[in-house]
């Protein structure tokens, strides 16, 4: 009844109604992006270990996908750097499709990076590193179905790693300037292997891009600064 009567307070329903004229003409686009730094814990995507894995890519692939230039755009956030036990740094990655068509990405919840190897592929997150993130070395035969994610059209997704107040030595972060970035790379498109009880393949590869991106550095704030 509480409820009720509350939502029948007339302060209610015009801000209510504000909130739909605020949503429609900043567009889309400006709502999710406006919760993370209204709402601490908010994301404007699903995790990308949600996203779902590519399956039979002999025989499923999205033509636009496989013709997008550069598909991959990477946004970085960061918590201040924790000053006592019991806090934690917090980043979290935002990888985004810009594509009209579905990409795929080399991806493992578990194997994502912690600096950079200059040759591994995958997502990754470097610390203090003003140099360019670079291509690497080739790769060869076909990636493990449960590695591939398949982003759709426009679509986002969030990873987000988080280290405790005694991990933080580890990372080489001090009491200076730190800063972190986020990367994506990836070496090979894959090889296609026929669906078994098939020997249909319709395309030779897996149809990953390759290449790599990073997203901009952002500074690492002191906790309590």
């Amino acid at each position: 009844m509480r409820f009720l009567r509350s939502s029948e307070n007339p302060n209610t329903i015009v801000g209510l109604f504000l909130l739909i004229i605020l949503a429609v003409i900043a567009g889309p686009g400006f709502l999710p992006s406006l919760l993370p730094s209204v709402i601490p814990f908010a994301d404007e995507a699903i995790p990308c270990g949600w996203l779902r894995t590519g399956e039979e890519r002999a025989e499923h692939q999205s033509l636009i996908g496989r013709n997008a230039a550069a598909p991959i755009r990477l946004r970085v956030r960061t918590t201040p750097l924790p000053a006592a036990s019991g806090q934690s740094l917090r980043v979290t990655v935002i990888v985004t499709n810009t594509s009209l068509g579905t990409i795929a990405i080399f991806y493992n919840p578990n194997q994502v990076l912690i600096g950079d190897d200059n040759a591994t592929s995958g997502l990754g997150i470097a610390f203090n590193r003003p140099n360019p993130t670079v291509q690497g070395g080739g790769g060869t035969g076909p990636v493990p179905e449960d590695d591939i994610r398949l982003l759709g059209p426009r679509q986002s997704c969030v990873h987000r790693q988080e280290w405790g107040f005694e991990q933080i030595p580890q990372l080489g972060l001090t009491a200076a300037i730190n800063s972190v970035k986020a990367y994506y790379r990836n070496t090979s498109p894959g090889t296609s292997q026929a669906v078994p009880g098939s020997n249909r393949i319709i395309f030779t590869d897996q149809g990953l891009w390759v290449g790599v991106v990073e997203s901009e550095s952002v500074q690492i704030p002191f906790a309590g600064s």
